[in-house]
């Protein structure tokens, strides 16, 4: 699959007479695309439509190539859907729960059993799966989920916060599950607020905030190649030489405890930092890089935009 698979141009959408998502539109084509938002920024309201479920009130939504909602069933057939407050059908085990959404996507039983084994060895669920699904734990609950998403072989999967509610370990292993699927060549929409799961698994990035887009692109994109941070340390690296720098056009900070963080945009500001160094007679016993995460990224463009 090459190009775009998600399309969006001037979406407009709205809710109980309330406008939700306004003006969206962004081109998305990464093998995993992280939504991310705060809740409330609209990205289950942005599910629904890419799913045909919500209908805009204009704007247009392509989802592989196919328009929205006029195909929906044909994009609903293509695609996995694990959502988020939807449970596992009750009064069964975790393979009848499997069994009986693979027979709603339209496989017969005898199909629907062969796959659902097949998504749940996928998944490492072992003998759990004969068991009533009413007393499984959460990671248990996920798992079976996702297995219900995977068991008609869809080429796209979304996913609405997969690990809520996950304990770190089963975090972990959920997120390595889904990246697996990813690296087999499945495409992934994943719907979280806890931006370390995008970072972890994405590679392009829709941030949505209030209704609106924030940014879209890849996630290198929203860290930028000026977001490395430099940390000297060692002695003279005071406020009188941050001040030097400064005026160098290098930013930078004293930290007043033998610190100082340099931002340089350029190879030339890093020549320009040690040119002052030698000139002030400053030492620096110390260079380390840190690369900010992805959620400082983030928080930056959010308070960029003025929080909207």
């Amino acid at each position: 699959m090459n190009g775009a698979w998600i399309e969006l141009e001037g979406l407009n959408l709205h809710r109980g007479g309330r406008p939700v998502l306004q003006g969206i539109s962004a081109s998305l084509g990464g093998r995993a695309v992280g939504l991310v938002g705060a809740n409330g920024a609209g990205k289950s309201t942005l599910i629904g439509a890419l799913l045909g479920v919500l209908r805009a009130r204009s704007g247009r939504v392509r989802v592989l190539g196919l328009d929205l909602p006029a195909r929906a069933m044909e994009v609903r057939a293509r695609a996995g859907v694990m959502a988020e407050q939807a449970g596992i059908f009750p009064g069964g085990s975790g393979v009848d729960a499997v069994v009986f959404a693979g027979m709603l996507s339209g496989l017969s039983r005898r199909e629907a059993l062969r796959r659902a084994h097949r998504a749940l060895d996928a998944l490492d669920v072992g003998e759990e799966r004969y068991r009533a699904t009413r007393g499984y734990s959460t990671g248990m609950r996920q798992r079976t989920k996702l297995a219900m998403s995977l068991v008609h072989d869809p080429e796209i999967l979304i996913l609405d916060e997969p690990t809520v509610g996950l304990d770190p370990p089963g975090r972990i292993q959920l997120l390595n599950l889904i990246r697996d699927l990813r690296d087999e060549g499945r495409r992934i929409l994943i719907s979280t607020h806890i931006l370390h799961d995008a970072e972890y698994l994405c590679d392009e990035l829709l941030l949505l905030e209030g209704g609106a887009v924030a940014y879209y692109g890849s996630v290198t994109g929203i860290l930028g190649p000026e977001s490395a941070v430099l940390v000297a340390e060692g002695s003279g690296l005071d406020v009188a030489l941050a001040a030097r720098l400064t005026a160098s056009g290098v930013r930078a900070e004293a930290g007043g405890d033998g610190r100082m963080t340099i931002k340089p945009a350029s190879d030339a500001d890093l020549l320009a930092f040690w040119r002052v160094v030698a000139e002030t007679g400053a030492e620096v016993r110390h260079l380390s890089r840190e690369v900010p995460t992805l959620e400082d990224a983030v928080v930056g463009v959010m308070e960029k935009t003025g929080g909207r």
